[in-house]
């Protein structure tokens, strides 16, 4: 299935106060989305498997029941679904696919029952990509789906599940595939996070794995940016990279924030951390996004460095 639905604009008014549940709320990204659009004016409630905050609901996503109440009770003109299991080394593939893929339906069959249908942003991931080669790269939206680990595989089973739901049932729907993005707050067995509690830490060596790999960073504020772009300008049907352009080595990442900090520290390679099907590199194309929304990242990848480590 090609990575763009037919769809038309969606009928969000940017300039109206809307209704807006976001999944994972808690989390990484979920709570600094809440407080931009919060800031803008806008009512948002959440759900998350922590409770905590007002608005905020404890639903598991895996219980259709559970998140079936909260969802006719919240009536959302706007869904933004972030909450998944996002680590692609996770040893438990049940769990994962439980929340990454029945989560995921659970919601949309919620969403759906509504009889005034909410638009629905469903982030999904650059690793539903897999392993792309060096000619096919900056990585556009038309490159096969071809995951190589359980967490791309979910992600792709989902993008599938919602284009079911768009087709046959109406549901106004867009698809990101955001890649690495960082920020403060970040789950600590990321690669920066990890890095910088080591810095904060003065430890004297750190235990890594494979550092010749080569990703595209985001700033998580410039990616916030790109859902709110989307919701403001919704296209029903479509699928967008966020994605900067710009490829870093990770041996190169780690250099960068020693300098910034003034700290060295020993390199351990594990191989425990070295994962099979290595995707070696991975730069996304943000031409569509940046045509259909005028985005286009704010912060470079020094400044970002400096935002997390002066925490």
């Amino acid at each position: 299935m090609g990575p763009v639905m037919k769809g038309d604009s969606a009928s969000t008014d940017p300039h109206r106060a809307m209704k807006i549940l976001i999944t994972g709320i808690n989390g990484f990204v979920g709570s600094i989305l809440r407080r931009a659009l919060e800031d803008r004016g806008h009512q948002v409630t959440g759900i998350d498997v922590r409770s905590g905050g007002p608005g905020t609901r404890a639903v598991d996503i895996t219980d259709g029941n559970a998140v079936l109440d909260c969802i006719a009770e919240a009536t959302p003109d706007f869904i933004f679904h972030l909450a998944a299991i996002s680590r692609v080394a996770y040893d438990n593939p049940s769990l994962l696919y439980g929340i990454n893929v029945n989560g995921t339906l659970n919601l949309l069959s919620a969403a759906g029952r509504l009889a005034k249908k909410p638009a629905f942003l469903l982030v999904s991931s650059s690793q539903v990509y897999g392993i792309v080669e060096d000619d096919r790269q900056p990585i556009n939206e038309s490159t096969p789906l071809s995951p190589v680990n359980h967490y791309g595989a979910s992600k792709a089973a989902a993008e599938h599940i919602a284009r079911v739901f768009h087709c046959d049932h109406g549901l106004p729907l867009c698809i990101v595939r955001p890649f690495n993005h960082i920020g403060r707050g970040q789950d600590p067995h990321f690669f920066v996070p990890k890095i910088t509690s080591a810095i904060k830490e003065k430890k004297p060596d750190i235990e890594l794995g494979n550092l010749s790999v080569t990703r595209d960073f985001l700033d998580v504020r410039d990616v916030v940016d790109a859902y709110i772009r989307l919701m403001e300008q919704f296209q029903d049907g479509q699928v967008y990279n966020i994605a900067s352009g710009i490829g870093y080595r990770l041996s190169d990442l780690l250099g960068l924030m020693q300098k910034i900090s003034g700290v060295t520290l020993q390199v351990r390679k594990s191989d425990s951390l070295m994962r099979k099907n290595e995707i070696v590199k991975a730069i996304g194309d943000r031409s569509l996004l940046s045509d259909a929304c005028g985005w286009q990242p704010s912060y470079d990848i020094e400044n970002t460095l400096k935002w997390i480590l002066s925490e």
